[in-house]
């Protein structure tokens, strides 16, 4: 599992070419997405990063 932060164009272009590496070698590919939208929020991946790292410093 991997999350990917980003405007949404740029997110679906990246899962668009991660399904084209493996169907070169695979002949299915099964993908589940989950999309959390906020409007108004960016870097939402790094904050959360950021703030667990302070939690442990503590």
């Amino acid at each position: 599992m991997r999350n990917v932060d980003g405007e949404w164009d740029e997110v679906m272009a990246v899962v668009k070419r991660a399904i084209e590496v493996l169907q070169a070698d695979a002949p299915r590919v099964s993908l589940v997405l989950k999309a959390d939208i906020r409007p108004g929020y960016t870097g939402q991946i790094t904050a959360k990063v950021e703030r667990l790292e302070q939690h442990l410093d503590q």
